[in-house]
């Protein structure tokens, strides 16, 4: 399976919103509330490459 220059900007992009998403949200509420948001980003986030990736493998 080969990647390409925009699959890998694509899943940069993803991360840094992601990662601004929870830092937001820790410094706006409490750290335990950020440590959910980051637990349900990871989660969200393993699904979606688990299903991009299966989709990848059966086009190749």
């Amino acid at each position: 399976m080969s990647l390409n220059e925009g699959a890998v900007f694509k899943w940069v992009v993803i991360v840094g919103i992601a990662a601004g998403v929870v830092i937001a949200v820790t410094l706006v509420t409490s750290q335990l509330v950020g440590a959910l948001v980051g637990l349900a980003v990871v989660i969200a986030g393993c699904v979606y490459g688990f299903r991009w990736a299966r989709r990848k493998r059966r086009a190749s």
